[in-house]
């Protein structure tokens, strides 16, 4: 009798320990009322069989309320993707916070580069609750300035749940074609000596590169460098006995998801 009362006394504390063991997806991450969960089959995959596990979550609430359908298995040690998968997001105030890659048909998870087992018909539990549709939207600005005064009309739509902004790292680009010489041999030179020439020019930051190009590789007496910076170096910098290009100015991208 004793031991049955053991045996069974066992049983039940391994169940639980079990049940405390099981680890969700999300459960890193601190949800509150600027905290969405989001999941999303591949808009550019022409197979759509991954949409019916699409959902849209925006309050805390609910997003514990289907845990359970997110509760991944033990770690994996064959990290196989597919090139079908499907995104599942965290996102607050339209910034990606953390993010899980599923391979459906594969059955496994990845986030931090860590793969687990993970059953993806569960999502369509979630999918049946919080079903939805995105479109994606890319918006092009030619300045820093016309980007600040469009995002606040971004802002203000409410369907914009996620936001990848332009990097403003330069405005523009221009080449200059040096000169082979006993002065000028490796791109390492042609790139000090541009440097030293940028210097005065401004204070923001310049990047100075040997280009990749059919013209350095068709023509070897000389060696053509992209410059990458604000307008001001390209009409400040004095070139002389090399050729300068135009100026082509950076064409900065924003890509909107909009909820349908």
């Amino acid at each position: 009798m004793i031991k049955r009362f053991l045996l069974a006394t066992s049983l039940f504390t391994s169940s639980i320990n079990i049940a405390q063991a099981q680890q969700t997806i999300i459960d890193n991450v601190t949800f509150d009322d600027n905290t969405i969960l989001v999941g999303m089959a591949a808009d550019y995959n022409s197979d759509k069989s991954y949409e019916k596990y699409n959902f849209f979550i925006n309050d805390v609430k609910s997003i514990n309320g289907v845990k359970l359908n997110l509760e991944h298995g033990y770690e994996l040690d064959n990290k196989v993707t597919d090139a079908n998968h499907f995104m599942i997001y965290a996102i607050k105030n339209r910034k990606v916070v953390d993010q899980w890659l599923v391979n459906p048909r594969l059955y496994n998870i990845f986030n931090n580069g860590i793969a687990y087992s993970f059953d993806a018909d569960k999502l369509e539990n979630i999918a049946k609750q919080f079903p939805f549709e995105y479109a994606i939207e890319l918006k092009t600005f030619k300045t820093e300035k016309e980007y600040l005064k469009a995002k606040k009309a971004i802002e203000l739509d409410q369907k914009v749940f996620l936001l990848y902004e332009p990097v403003f790292d330069y405005e523009g680009t221009f080449e200059v074609s040096i000169k082979k010489d006993e002065k000028f041999k490796t791109p390492a030179e042609a790139e000090a000596y541009l440097r030293e020439l940028v210097k005065p020019t401004t204070k923001k930051n310049v990047i100075i590169t040997y280009a990749l190009n059919e013209k350095n590789l068709m023509d070897p007496s000389q060696m053509t460098m992209i410059i990458a910076g604000p307008e001001d170096v390209y009409k400040k910098i004095k070139i002389v006995g090399h050729e300068k290009s135009e100026w082509k100015p950076e064409i900065f991208e924003a890509t909107l998801v909009r909820k349908k």
